[in-house]
């Protein structure tokens, strides 16, 4: 069994009595109980965000539909315990969605022929996460792709471009960028085409196709170590 310890019991225990009393004393619902306990469990650490609902469901001995509904639920009924900037959210779900282990599992629900055409399957179990990247993909132009499973969304590399220009994750520097792509595909046209360029004249425009495509490559023929070299270009705040 997966044994559930708080980081904070003392700080627990108070949030718990201090919504329980604000409520009003015994006017919250079970329903209410569970959700706030669920949540505080969260913004504890207990059980952690980008934890699986398969996961979180063995250290709650519920299933994980069950915890998809708590999670869901519990931030439409308690999001103010929980209060996290915007940006400071999707640097942290892109972080997490963007590791080798979950592109790898979300890979099993698109088909090749969207991994050919260069989209990228994004795993992300906590709706309310799920809720805050496909509103960044509206906001750079595009739409949320799903194949065979909810939680997994297709997405194409350039799309990922335009949420790291839009956020300011980019490395600005596009002759770093350039030392980068020679070092991960020496022999490519793509960096080929770069090099015939008058190097100190180099510009973001100049790079930025050269990277969609070797992007779009990369998901294409899952090079996995190739992939995470040039994500990393795009989000360097995702983990080695």
């Amino acid at each position: 069994m997966h044994a559930i310890e708080l980081n904070d019991p003392a700080g627990f225990g108070t949030a718990f009595l201090h919504q329980t009393l604000l409520q009003g004393f015994q006017s919250l619902t079970k329903r209410d109980l569970e959700l706030l306990i669920f949540m505080l469990l969260e913004r504890d650490g207990a059980i952690g965000r980008s934890e699986s609902n398969a996961a979180v469901a063995l250290k709650l001995r519920v299933t994980p539909a069950k915890v998809k509904g708590l999670r869901r639920d519990g931030y439409a009924r308690w999001r103010a315990l929980v209060p996290e900037e915007g940006d400071a959210a999707l640097q942290r779900i892109v972080a997490a969605a963007l590791t080798e282990d979950n592109l790898r599992s979300g890979a099993r629900h698109v088909s090749q022929r969207s991994r050919k055409e260069g989209f990228l399957a994004i795993r992300i179990e906590h709706p309310d996460d799920a809720q805050r990247f496909e509103q960044a993909l509206v906001e750079v132009g595009a739409l949320p792709v799903y194949e065979r499973n909810r939680e997994v969304v297709a997405v194409r590399f350039d799309t990922l471009l335009k949420i790291a220009e839009r956020w300011g994750y980019l490395q600005p520097d596009p002759q770093a960028t350039l030392a980068v792509l020679e070092a991960l595909a020496p022999a490519s046209e793509e960096v080929a085409d770069l090099l015939k360029k008058d190097i100190a004249r180099l510009r973001w425009r100049d790079v930025r196709p050269a990277l969609n495509s070797l992007g779009a490559k990369a998901v294409a023929s899952s090079v996995e170590g190739g992939l995470k070299g040039l994500l990393k270009l795009a989000f360097p705040f995702i983990p080695d």
